[in-house]
């Protein structure tokens, strides 16, 4: 593959740790629950473990980035990318470094239990942001959001058909797409219909940080639903109770699917294609 890394602009950005959320939700029966929501910093929950189990309402697990500043917040928003290195700035867990995994509004990284374990609303955090403008010479068809060089050069390779090969831990079809259609994709998540059949009984192992396709989904412009294209995201975010919503999946890349070739594997796995970057910097 013929990635640019050379000419990709690595720019420091310096984030927050947002307040976390209690959301008020309507369940599909009409009853109203309360549960743990996005934002702050979560405990307990890693990447590699599956996504839908926990009781709260699209749950980011590690922490949640984000600025007091628009300004600031939407270029965190807009420049971070998968697989970019975080570091804790300052207290106890200062020089901690981590990774982001993903994004919803906030941008999401985890950091080793530990550390996360230390971090409390409003702590700074650096992220090297790298990845906006990637793009593979040898697939011009390709459309990247969120993606860094790193992470695509772990989780794709060329086929000897001259097709791009991507492991994936599960394939859904086009009406998995729920919340986040229309969105920008380069700034928001895409949540699935993980709430209904037959796409909760497909999605019911995914976790934390597998990749996963949905066939018929353009990504370029927005998202919206186009045959004979596909998507490939990050689950970034824990299921959802209210009607269209589920687990959060982050578009990483779209291509048409003549030029892509899937392979369900359980190395599909952000913590297995990518080190780890716990400890200290």
């Amino acid at each position: 593959m013929a990635i640019n890394t050379a000419r990709l602009v690595t720019t420091r950005l310096k984030a927050q740790i947002q307040p976390a959320s209690a959301n008020t939700v309507v369940r599909p029966d009409g009853v109203f629950v309360t549960l743990p929501g996005q934002g702050g910093v979560v405990t307990g929950i890693k990447l590699g473990d599956i996504a839908g189990r926990w009781a709260g309402d699209h749950v980011e697990p590690g922490v949640s980035l984000g600025h007091a500043d628009p300004a600031a917040y939407h270029a965190i928003r807009f420049l971070s990318c998968v697989g970019n290195s975080v570091e804790v700035l300052g207290g106890s867990a200062g020089g901690a470094r981590g990774i982001v995994f993903g994004k919803h509004g906030a941008v999401l990284a985890m950091f080793a239990p530990e550390v996360v374990s230390q971090l409390a609303p409003g702590d700074s955090i650096s992220i090297d942001a790298q990845g906006i403008g990637l793009a593979d010479a040898d697939f011009p068809e390709v459309t990247f959001h969120s993606c860094s060089p790193a992470l695509y050069a772990a989780m794709a390779e060329k086929s000897d058909h001259n097709l791009l090969r991507i492991n994936v831990a599960a394939v859904l079809p086009s009406h998995a797409a729920a919340a986040g259609i229309g969105m920008p994709a380069a700034m928001f998540n895409m949540d699935l219909h993980t709430s209904s059949p037959p796409i909760a009984e497909m999605a019911k192992g995914l976790r934390f940080g597998d990749l996963v396709a949905v066939m018929d989904q353009d990504h370029r412009f927005g998202r919206q639903h186009r045959k004979g294209w596909a998507m490939v995201g990050i689950v970034s975010h824990g299921t959802a109770t209210g009607g269209g919503h589920g687990l959060g999946l982050m578009t990483l890349l779209t291509a048409p699917m003549d030029r892509l070739k899937f392979i369900i594997s359980d190395k599909a796995q952000l913590a297995n294609l990518l080190p780890m970057p716990w400890g200290k910097a």
